[in-house]
């Protein structure tokens, strides 16, 4: 592994260190932070939240140029009370007949807007300043802040290196329309991808010369071990925020069609809960089942930790590599989930079990009960932790990140 302390490196978050978002990227930044002599953060966003998370001494935060940029009013307050420049941002909509289709205009208009406002802040607070004061940039996401690159002034600037995980890589996941995509990839020198699956996308879809594209998985922590337990009642779990991409009450359809005594419980909350609610309201009287809600990472960990769990399912229509998958696996929990984006580069019939992304809820609730019948269910459990251990441990993939970094 590579050291440079006069390296200094600028990276670009949603919104971390605020609020409980990108959990994932605290042990990157832990890395990171030994590894550069200085790094700052400039979160896109507050989300109205505070900093609460421990950072190194070495990392300093600059101040976010939006509070909630998911409130409609103030993003569009923003956007249009400003004087950056128009010409652009119509060629494109023009270009990519964004006037024909109501779901593409709403998605250019939102990107317009932000992209607008995020210009104006820059020029306000002048960033071309802090951008020459660190030697690279890396935006953590392929939307939002990495948008902003085709706009930026024509000066020198420092390497840029842009990571992509899945809702911000494949276009079919955002209605087949990225705003000024082609542009933005072409801005950036290095790119990072959480899976294989991703990385050939970017080469196939885009052309982009594979010695540019570093596979690089995120990688979870070592909490320990899933205790095991002896119950009549097979305990799922599943962990995601409530978006439509998540489908999550497609698995309390599935659920209908369990026999045995089952309890469900999943963690994290959105915008579809009532949808989930209403799903799961016909579940049979053997299956209970709870919504969490949304819990800090600490607490998700916790219940790993202290609470049995049988199996952890996933059924996303479209995937990165799922943190939440990887995390389960570390504790040894078998997984069943759907063969979205890179998930099958970490799920297979040795450590769970791969769904299609179109799979029949009988069949899964099917596949459920016959899952925990087997009498090899102990060494999927051993080799879901070995399947971590090889190929998701924290500790053994950012030494690599590191050293392609201080690279670049």
């Amino acid at each position: 592994m590579k050291i440079n302390m006069n390296k200094r490196i600028l990276i670009f978050t949603d919104s971390f260190p605020y609020g409980h978002g990108e959990a994932f990227f605290e042990p990157e930044l832990q890395h990171l932070a030994g590894c550069f002599e200085h790094i700052t953060i400039l979160p896109l966003e507050k989300k109205g939240g505070v900093c609460c998370r421990r950072l190194p001494s070495n990392v300093t935060i600059s101040e976010p140029p939006f509070n909630r940029l998911k409130s409609k009013l103030s993003l569009l307050a923003a956007g249009m009370l400003n004087l950056s420049p128009l010409v652009s941002f119509i060629r494109e909509g023009v270009a990519s007949r964004v006037f024909f289709s109501s779901y593409r205009f709403r998605t250019w208009l939102a990107h317009l807007l932000m992209i607008r406002h995020l210009l104006s802040f820059i020029k306000k607070n002048n960033l071309p300043a802090l951008i020459k004061n660190h030697d690279l940039l890396y935006f953590y996401w392929g939307l939002r802040w990495s948008q902003v690159l085709p706009f930026l002034p024509a000066v020198k600037m420092p390497k840029t290196v842009v990571r992509f995980h899945g809702s911000d890589l494949y276009e079919h996941t955002s209605g087949g329309y990225i705003p000024w995509r082609k542009s933005q990839l072409k801005k950036i020198d290095n790119f990072l991808t959480v899976s294989e699956t991703g990385k050939r996308y970017l080469s196939e879809t885009y052309n982009i010369p594979e010695e540019k594209i570093f596979l690089s998985r995120l990688g979870t922590i070592d909490y320990g071990i899933n205790p095991v337990g002896e119950s009549d009642r097979i305990r799922i779990v599943s962990c995601s925020n409530l978006y439509p991409v998540k489908r999550v009450d497609l698995l309390a359809v599935a659920l209908r069609y369990c026999i045995k005594q089952v309890e469900w419980i999943h963690f994290g909350d959105g915008p579809c809960r009532g949808i989930v609610e209403k799903a799961a309201s016909d579940l049979p009287v053997n299956v209970i089942f709870m919504l969490a809600g949304h819990v800090s990472h600490d607490d998700l960990v916790g219940f790993f930790r202290k609470n049995y769990v049988t199996i952890f399912i996933n059924v996303s229509s479209s995937e990165g590599v799922p943190v939440s998958v990887m995390e389960a696996l570390s504790f040894g929990i078998p997984v069943i989930a759907t063969d979205a984006g890179g998930t099958s580069e970490i799920v297979n019939n040795t450590n769970g079990r791969l769904i299609p992304v179109d799979f029949d809820p009988k069949d899964l609730a099917a596949m459920i009960e016959n899952f925990v019948n087997d009498k090899k269910y102990p060494g999927y459990r051993h080799n879901a932790r070995k399947s971590w251990e090889e190929n998701c441990m924290a500790s053994k993939l950012l030494p690599a990140l590191t050293d392609f970094l201080l690279s670049v």
